[in-house]
């Protein structure tokens, strides 16, 4: 396993929050719906396959659950928020009343707003941990310990309601790459060229459910020709996107709270029909803001309440 710090992630990363944060600007969604599916049908399995092959399992306990724990306590704080404030303002998978089961039913199953992707995280770390926890001092090999993840995961996604097969399914690739080629760069070959199929299949309504090979094609052509664009990036591009990769929990647990104050100064562009402008403005917003409070929650050291020293990378 090569465990340096691998920048070509963080620049994967940084074009994903930023796409993230794109779909997520009511506006742009409404003018742009079908750019808007394009993007969600590779987005969140590239974030899925990344986040499976950064996890580390081969750790204490305590340190893993220390892990668990900075990814529960934000989820908690946020999602809880969420929900109260859903009771006044509109906010996707809202709720009407507010009362202990409907709290607990939004933590642990249904989630809320774009928090669903950190529950998603602790359910698979919890299935990848224990399982490799027990075989770890057994005479199964690799391939039987992965098979028995593969297992469990499905049994999960099939009869209970905490995981989806789909996102277990694209954070298991992301183990494979780890358990198996130990190296994420062995995954793709940097070519700009890649870019071609890949926008083939995104401007294809029919080819972007998660459950089909063509996702899977997209993700790695992503990988590929983002790779390359990181090559060809002047340094101090490079640099920028190297720290928003670094940063991407901060800025996906803040960013909703611009993103909805955006529909608030959507009138001040009234002058630009296309949308873009505002998009821009708050894409910037979401991650200058975001970064912000990162900074002063670890300043303040109110980062201990999401189990951090500090949030900031």
């Amino acid at each position: 396993m090569n465990t340096k710090h691998n920048t070509t992630i963080d620049f994967m990363r940084a074009i994903l929050i930023v796409l993230m944060i794109l779909i997520h600007i009511v506006n742009f969604g409404t003018l742009y719906p079908d750019v808007k599916d394009g993007i969600l049908s590779f987005l969140m399995p590239s974030f899925l396959v990344i986040t499976g092959y950064l996890v580390n399992v081969n750790k204490p306990l305590g340190k893993f659950c220390a892990y668990i724990i900075r990814i529960a306590l934000p989820y908690t704080i946020m999602v809880t928020g969420f929900v109260v404030l859903s009771l006044y303002l509109p906010v996707r998978g809202g709720i009407t009343n507010f009362d202990i089961p409907t709290l607990c039913h939004t933590l642990f199953i249904t989630s809320i707003g774009p928090y669903w992707f950190l529950h998603a995280m602790i359910v698979c770390g919890i299935l990848y941990y224990a399982t490799f926890r027990l075989t770890s001092n057994t005479c199964l090999s690799i391939v039987s310990r992965l098979s028995l993840l593969a297992t469990v995961m499905i049994v999960v996604s099939q009869y209970t309601p905490f995981l989806s097969l789909r996102n277990a399914a694209y954070y298991f690739i992301g183990v494979l790459i780890r358990v198996c080629l130990g190296n994420f760069n062995s995954v793709y070959r940097k070519s700009l060229l890649t870019l071609l199929p890949f926008a083939l299949l995104v401007s294809q309504p029919h080819l972007r459910d998660w459950g089909i090979l063509s996702v899977l094609a997209c993700v790695l052509c992503f990988f590929c020709f983002s790779a390359s664009l990181e090559q060809l990036s002047p340094l101090y591009l490079r640099n920028a996107m190297h720290y928003i990769g670094r940063n991407t929990l901060p800025i996906y647990i803040f960013h909703p709270i611009f993103t909805m104050l955006a529909k608030y100064f959507l009138p001040i562009f009234s002058f630009d029909p296309t949308g873009l402008t505002h998009a821009i403005i708050t894409i910037l917003l979401c991650l200058l803001g975001s970064i912000a409070i990162g900074h002063i929650m670890d300043r303040t050291h109110m980062s201990y309440i999401f189990g951090k020293g500090k949030i900031m990378r």
